[in-house]
Order: C-alpha cells, then structure tokens, then sequence
C-alpha cells in the first residue's frame, strides 16, 4: 500500500480547550478492528483503524501524549489510541485511533 490519504493532524490547546491544526500530511489506512453496542436505547459503532505515516521530529511527543492528539479524516474525527514507531528506528509512526459514530 501506498501513503494516498490526505489525514489532518490536530493538536489539543488545553488553556482555551480547543483544537488546532497541527500537521497535514499523507497516510495508508487500514481498519483494523471494529464493533457494535447498545447504550440507552442508542446503537453505538466503534471502528478502529491504523493511520501509517512517515516519522518527523514534529510527531514524536505524539508517541507520549496520546490523549492531546486527535486525526480528521474524511471530515470523520479520530481519537489516538496509541503511537507506534516501530522498533524506535524512525521510520514511520503507526497511530490507533477510534471513530465513533452514533
């Protein structure tokens, strides 16, 4: 596969309690997991997918901070679960991220 997909990283400002943009970059996506459950009469549809992309100084607090990152994808917000950079070589960052719908 191939890093096609145009995903927006954003970054968590905690004194105004607001997202911003914090890197746009391309990725190759994969769904890896996924599941569906009942909540007050509510069907809740929990995906998980895998965001692969190239490794850049900017994102590696991104491996520690997981909870102050989220991605957009598809207009679909995407909150980080993990940050894998495989083996610390630097290569490529693999991010965990939840899409929940109602």
């Amino acid at each position: 596969m191939t890093m096609n997909k145009l995903v927006k990283i954003q970054k968590l400002d905690e004194k105004v309690e607001k997202w911003d943009d914090y890197y746009t970059c391309y990725a190759e996506i994969n769904k890896s997991s996924g599941r569906e459950y009942f909540n007050a009469r509510t069907t809740i549809t929990e995906n998980t997918f895998n965001f692969k992309v190239r490794y850049i100084n900017k994102l590696s607090d991104c491996i520690y901070n997981t909870n102050q990152y989220r991605i957009i994808y598809k207009d679909k917000i995407f909150d980080v679960i993990n940050v894998d950079d495989k083996q610390e070589r630097h290569i490529s960052l693999t991010f965990v991220a939840n899409c929940k719908t109602l």
